[in-house]
């Protein structure tokens, strides 16, 4: 049966899904569930983790994460995909990246989360905490960029491309957690956050094609 499904019943399937969970993180983290206790557990637990070494290698993880570094990164993929008049790949990114920022920002000051209290020594983070900003853009940002160059590079560079898409978003929601800037819930949150809202995009796009 899932065979039979189209490209875009499977990316849309896929984004409702996401949708779900997400609802499912937020009405915890909102109501005080079971996964806020997780969170409490798996903060505490990180805490532990430190050694200088580490502290600086997920320093720099976290700001490939950063918002100057995703407009930097942006700056690059408009300019070849401006270069190569890729009119429709532009309105494709930036609705993808514009969007993605206003939803998790939209979504921070309705649940208005208080970050951890304890971080990683002067690495304080303003702003509410639910969803990651990190997490939504990285996620957000690797679907896009799978989705921009997977039918356009060779089989050998495909495995390279996909391997990127899974290790940087996890790499900067890792980050974000062992920093003590954010908990475990927002993570997930961003990552589900992004997934749905990319996703849903192709999967428009998918069905707009002529």
């Amino acid at each position: 049966m899932i065979r039979n499904l189209t490209v875009k019943q499977k990316l849309l399937g896929i984004s409702l899904i996401a949708l779900f969970v997400f609802i499912l993180i937020a009405l915890d983290v909102i109501f005080d569930g079971a996964l806020v206790s997780f969170d409490q557990v798996v903060h505490s637990a990180s805490l532990s983790w430190h050694i200088p070494l580490w502290d600086k290698i997920l320093y720099v993880i976290t700001q490939l994460g950063s918002l100057a570094a995703m407009l930097f990164y942006s700056a690059i993929i408009l300019f070849f995909l401006f270069r190569k008049k890729m009119q429709r790949e532009v309105r494709f990114y930036l609705f993808g990246m514009l969007g993605s920022t206003a939803i998790f920002s939209g979504i921070k000051e309705l649940v208005c989360r208080d970050r951890p209290s304890s971080y990683i020594g002067n690495f304080h983070q303003h702003g509410y905490s639910f969803p990651s900003g990190h997490s939504t853009m990285s996620m957000t940002f690797a679907l896009l960029l799978f989705f921009l160059l997977y039918s356009k590079v060779s089989e050998g560079y495909r495995a390279v491309l996909i391997a990127f898409c899974i290790l940087f978003p996890l790499s900067i929601g890792f980050s974000r957690i062992y920093l003590g800037v954010h908990y475990f819930s927002d993570v997930m949150g961003g990552f589900t956050l992004g997934i749905f809202w990319v996703m849903l995009m192709a999967g428009v796009r998918t069905a707009a094609k002529p």
